[in-house]
């Protein structure tokens, strides 16, 4: 039960971090992106999902969620060096985010595979994905409202995925 409020949770946040950090350029987000991040997510994951079933015995669980972890830490560090206060987290020059965060849905599709997890849970956490995208863009867009002289809001999304991937790591 634990394990899977804990795949849960970091699900949740990688929503709404991305979802906030869609909210960082100057233009306004437009729902396509939104969609396209989504059915990014489901491809993914479900595809990490059947490769998990096939290689249950190769890698043991604990191997794949320190990977995930770390692997997590190198994409806020690549947030970090990446922004642009124009164009924000993901431009279109700049493809190391979006490997990064394709190489980190495939794992946790392969994780949920070897958990043995298969097609519903992976839908429903398209669904809870896809809605803390849209919570974490709603909320980042009311923070940057408030704080709108302080060119540093941008980085906040990053604060709760780096506290969740430490959780993980436990």
């Amino acid at each position: 039960m634990w394990f899977t409020m804990l795949i849960l949770v970091f699900v949740f946040t990688i929503g709404m971090t991305i979802g906030g950090l869609l909210a960082a350029p100057r233009d306004t987000v437009r729902p396509i992106q939104v969609i396209l991040f989504s059915l990014f997510f489901l491809f993914l994951c479900y595809m990490g999902m059947i490769t998990g079933m096939f290689i249950t015995g190769w890698i043991g669980l604990r191997f794949i969620e320190i990977v995930l972890a770390i692997l997590t830490l190198l994409f806020i560090v690549a947030c970090f060096s990446r922004f642009h206060p124009t164009l924000g987290f993901f431009h279109p020059e700049d493809k190391i985010l979006f490997s990064m965060l394709a190489f980190l849905f495939f794992l946790m599709g392969v994780e949920w595979g070897l958990v043995e997890f298969r097609t519903f849970f992976t839908i429903a956490a398209a669904f809870l994905f896809t809605a803390a995208l849209g919570l974490g863009l709603y909320v980042q867009m009311q923070i940057r409202q408030a704080f709108w002289r302080h060119s540093n809001i941008a980085y906040a999304p990053l604060i709760w995925l780096l506290f969740v991937t430490v959780l993980k790591l436990l």
